[in-house]
């Protein structure tokens, strides 16, 4: 057999094994996504160390599903497979997180308006307070958001505030129309300085960090 034939097999052997893996972690990521949403409610740091596990299980899942693939590639001496090898571990990795990322947006979204997500919603109010570091300060979100956003919420966050930092802040409910996105924007009384703390913008800024826990799952066992 041609090594272009051998190379052309090879190539629509790994496509459909990279189709089933796809499909795979599609369906195992929906739920380990809940296991970042009871995070969720609890710290900030305690919903980023849930994500981490989330993350890792379904990387696992999908090295075990690809071990014949790998196994197959390791053996071959070409450079060319090697890098499709590469190609395709980046392309795996890439997919996984942008599932992550997904089922965790959506899985937030549905929460809105249950009394769950009022631990959400503190968290996030004091988190912000703490990283704007202002006397006085006010709080706006979406429109179904700040249903639930009250004076107790808003005194609670101010307490919580005060507990973990020492320093007292005024917390009031944005007389500004409500936001589009999901998430919170505290925004200093003065109106110079905000903390975005919106879903997209949480996100954001943990996708590094999660790119880099999956690739570093990835190539472990390589």
């Amino acid at each position: 057999m041609s090594d272009r034939r051998r190379r052309n097999q090879q190539a629509e052997q790994d496509t459909e094994q990279q189709a089933d893996l796809i499909d795979g972690i599609a369906q195992d990521a929906g739920a380990e996504a809940e296991k970042i949403i009871s995070e969720a409610e609890k710290a900030a740091e305690e919903r980023i160390r849930a994500a981490e596990e989330q993350a890792r299980a379904v990387v696992q899942q999908a090295e075990s599903r690809a071990e014949e693939q790998a196994e197959r590639i390791r053996t071959q001496s070409a450079s060319s497979l090697l890098m499709e090898h590469r190609r395709t571990h980046l392309k795996l990795q890439e997919q996984v997180v942008q599932e992550v990322l997904s089922r965790v947006r959506q899985q937030l979204a549905g929460m809105i308006g249950k009394p769950a997500y009022r631990e959400v919603l503190l968290a996030w109010i004091v988190e912000g307070a703490i990283g704007l570091d202002v006397e006085q300060a006010t709080v706006n979100a979406s429109a179904a958001e700040r249903k639930q956003i009250d004076k107790r919420l808003l005194q609670d966050a101010q307490g919580k505030v005060a507990e973990l930092t020492g320093r007292k802040v005024s917390l009031t409910l944005a007389e500004d129309g409500p936001l589009i996105p999901q998430g919170v924007v505290l925004k200093a009384a003065d109106g110079r300085v905000e903390f975005n703390n919106q879903v997209a913008t949480r996100l954001l800024r943990r996708q590094s960090e999660i790119r880099k826990m999956i690739q570093d799952i990835i190539w472990k066992n390589e």
